[in-house]
């Protein structure tokens, strides 16, 4: 486990934000493989984690892990919690598959799933199981690359530091938009109600762009840091 130290003098980019202090990561490290928008592509990756989905990278996640999530529980005030919740799956099915139906559809009309009153049952099925999906495909992507060749232990201080480096900031405009959205805005643009083909097909292409290469080894990279804190 490596000291959770600011080495700010040292290896961080700092700029004064608001009465904040904000870390450019990629700037800092510029040599790493972050791409510009590093804090935007890690925080669509991780705004809907969970303890189980955390489990897919370590088994010895649990409910202190540092990663920023949006509240699936709309009542409250705090919109933004600082560890991924454990919201354990039910067993009643066979399939893991069946049991994230199970639970989507379990709760819908109360406000818990975090996604608010615009999305459909249709759109909370597609948005979670994207979610999934894109779990899996940083697992088996760039997560191995990610192992093999790891970030310096300062990189993984600056990746750590949500509350600084734009990471938390960018959960907190998720969590901000489900309130407002139509269900939400992908790539700066409203993207449409899912009714038909054609609208699968521009959410398709929309989410699809947190498939890239570059994507993927952002938040590969930002996971394996955080996980070095478990």
């Amino acid at each position: 486990m490596i000291g959770y130290v600011f080495l700010l003098a040292i290896c961080l980019v700092a700029t004064p934000t608001s009465g904040t202090m904000t870390l450019n990561c990629q700037k800092a490290f510029p040599t790493s493989t972050l791409t510009k928008n590093y804090n935007e592509t890690i925080a669509h990756a991780i705004h809907s984690m969970t303890v189980a989905g955390l489990r897919v990278f370590s088994s010895k996640a649990s409910a202190n892990n540092f990663v920023p999530t949006v509240n699936q529980d709309l009542s409250q005030e705090q919109t933004v919690l600082d560890h991924a919740p454990e919201h354990a799956l039910g067993h009643d099915f066979s399939t893991l598959t069946m049991n994230i139906i199970d639970n989507i559809l379990s709760t819908l009309g109360n406000s818990m799933d975090g996604l608010g009153s615009h999305w459909s049952p249709v759109e909370r099925v597609a948005h979670v199981f994207h979610m999934w999906d894109l779990w899996y495909r940083i697992k088996e992507s760039a997560w191995p690359r990610v192992q093999k060749t790891p970030p310096t232990d300062e990189m993984c201080t600056c990746l750590a530091s949500v509350e600084f480096n734009g990471i938390k900031d960018a959960v907190q405009w998720v969590a901000n938009h489900y309130k407002t959205g139509t269900p939400i805005t992908l790539l700066n643009r409203p993207i449409p109600k899912l009714t038909d083909a054609a609208a699968w097909g521009v959410w398709k292409q929309r989410l699809l762009h947190y498939y890239t290469p570059e994507a993927l080894q952002d938040a590969a990279m930002y996971l394996h840091c955080v996980s070095q804190f478990w």
